[in-house]
């Protein structure tokens, strides 16, 4: 029997997907950017810039300069809105449908109309 609710699947992938995105980030700029054109110097300022990207928070302040290196970010973004921005639309839509049938309930056990 598992005691590992499934919540915890989702953000493992999470974890997943950042250092996955970070690794392939910072090889992809380290093989194709020019020498000290790049900002990607190890994989934990890769680690840096794929949370900001998939998180879809965008600082600003660590972006590709190849143009691999820009497409391979288009599709970090575009799977961070995926995996994280669409589902909570979901999640936000249940919580308020849920909400409301809990205030209907009580209403009517309390004798309201």
């Amino acid at each position: 029997v598992s005691t590992q609710s499934s919540g915890s699947s989702g953000i493992n992938a999470e974890y997943g997907d950042v250092l996955m995105f970070a690794s392939i980030k910072y090889t992809v700029e380290q093989t194709t950017a020019t020498q000290g054109e790049t900002e990607f110097t190890s994989i934990m300022n890769g680690c840096w810039w794929s949370v900001i990207t998939v998180t879809t928070v965008g600082y600003g302040d660590m972006y590709p300069k190849s143009t691999l290196g820009m497409v391979f970010g288009t599709m970090a973004l575009l799977a961070g809105l995926i995996v994280l921005a669409l589902p909570v639309t979901v999640i936000v839509a249940k919580f308020s449908d849920e909400y409301e049938r809990t205030k209907m309930e009580n209403k009517k056990t309390r004798g309201y109309r």
